[in-house]
């Protein structure tokens, strides 16, 4: 039972100041006036803490990444450096993951973990792929989640690219994680999807097998789970469509019936208009990750189009970080000179960043994240930001594109439980996961 109090409080909807917030385990019980909720639940509370004005906000949410990501770092590609997108999967992601032992797969993540932590994010959407560690590998990283305790919904990619045999593994190990999560052992730090690579690495019988593995779950598991896949990243995806299908990407994915309202979409850099109304008609969700289109010279999504035509858009890091804010701040400068033009992404970023991770994120899990609400999950984090001039909802994006950043994040809190506190981290040993993640990576850098 714990109270937090006399703070700068954003909820993910309003402004509260000063501001508290009391808990009990792992749910928000109230949040108010600051005054007021110090009467009532000052006694109550086994704990109390005087935030003396720091800003209190929602725990980030990264709505796409892949942990494994982490053994790239500082990696020397063979064969030259990769001129284009397909050169990049070839020559480093379908190398890498290849590489990936079951032990090399948890310790991706914690390493990942440590940053989240220490950024504020508090859950993450992650889609792993390890072609010779399937069976069991999702295991692996949600043991290492709930280690660290930060809240995750993880996925296996099915893709053809290893064979008949290799997709049928990816499926089996989605639909033994969706049971194992929604079924037989669920956890409220853990939430499941159906992860596929891409419309260009999966043939018409395997997305017919993803989708009849779907629906052979039960009618309430279904309604907490979807399809997590790549989209139109780059101009492969919409070229091999219509070549060889005779269609476009999405609506072959609307075909084999991919899309949904917990369906999400990563990218969609190379999708045209009408491919947007078949995404909104079916409620599917788009994840933005600009960080990483910039990276692979792929172009940028047109979201705020999606967003006028009233399509849910997240924000994810396809792998680069887990530092929400940087992500944020990425996706307001870049589209800003993409388009040319200083009028382009205002509020919308955090629009984004806040109301549509936490919309889609609650999908997944058994209550709502991202928002600072009676019954939510509570995951928030402390940051110590002093602003220097006015601050309220309606400047608040500008705030955090040109003030806040994860270096002022404090204290992490998710489910109730403290993960990081004044800057030291309680529920894992950065030193020991450091030091074994380099061991390791000299093997899958020499399997690689």
């Amino acid at each position: 039972m714990t109270l937090l109090y006399n703070a700068l409080l954003f909820t993910g909807t309003d402004f509260i100041v000063p501001g508290a917030l009391y808990f009990e385990k792992d749910t928000i019980i109230v949040v108010g006036g600051s005054e007021d909720l110090f009467s009532l639940y000052s006694e109550k509370a086994s704990e109390k803490l005087d935030l003396d004005g720091k800003l209190l906000m929602p725990g980030m949410i990264c709505l796409h990444g892949h942990f494994y990501g982490m053994f790239s770092r500082g990696m020397s590609l063979k064969g030259g450096n990769p001129s284009c997108f397909m050169e990049i999967l070839e020559q480093l992601w379908w190398r890498l993951d290849k590489a990936l032992q079951p032990e090399d797969v948890k310790y991706s993540a914690l390493v990942c973990l440590l940053q989240a932590i220490k950024c504020g994010t508090t859950t993450i959407v992650d889609h792993h792929a390890s072609p010779n560690s399937i069976k069991g590998s999702l295991d692996e990283i949600a043991s290492a989640t709930l280690e660290s305790q930060i809240r995750s919904v993880l996925c296996y990619e099915v893709t053809d690219r290893n064979g008949e045999e290799g997709a049928l593994e990816g499926i089996k190990e989605n639909i033994r994680f969706i049971k194992k999560c929604l079924i037989d052992e669920p956890n409220p730090l853990l939430g499941a999807s159906f992860g596929l690579h891409a419309p260009f690495t999966c043939c018409d019988e395997t997305l017919t097998k993803c989708r009849d593995a779907m629906l052979e779950l039960p009618k309430e598991v279904q309604k907490k789970t979807g399809f997590h896949i790549h989209v139109a990243e780059d101009e492969t995806d919409p070229k091999f469509s219509m070549e060889k299908y005779g269609i476009k990407t999405v609506e072959r994915l609307k075909k084999f019936g991919i899309l949904g309202e917990n369906s999400l979409l990563g990218h969609c850099v190379y999708v045209d208009k009408e491919e947007l109304q078949i995404i909104k008609e079916t409620n599917s969700n788009i994840v933005h990750n600009p960080q990483s289109n910039m990276n692979n010279a792929v172009g940028l999504p047109d979201v705020l189009t999606a967003m006028e035509m009233g399509i849910d858009v997240g924000l994810g890091t396809d792998g680069i970080t887990l530092d929400m804010f940087a992500e944020s701040k990425v996706t307001y400068f870049s589209h800003k000179l993409y388009k040319k033009d200083p009028r382009v992404m205002g509020g919308e970023t955090l629009k984004m960043l806040i109301e549509g991770n936490s919309k889609i994120a609650s999908k997944f899990l058994s209550k709502k994240v991202g928002k600072l609400e009676p019954g939510a999950f509570a995951d928030c984090i402390i940051v110590d930001y002093d602003p220097p001039t006015e601050i309220n909802k309606g400047n608040f994006p500008w705030h955090v594109q040109f003030g806040v950043t994860a270096g002022d994040v404090r204290s992490t809190i998710c489910g109730g439980k403290w993960l990081m506190k004044n800057r030291k981290i309680l529920t894992l040993n950065e030193k020991e996961i450091m030091k074994r993640a380099r061991e390791l990576s000299v093997g899958v850098w020499e399997r690689f």
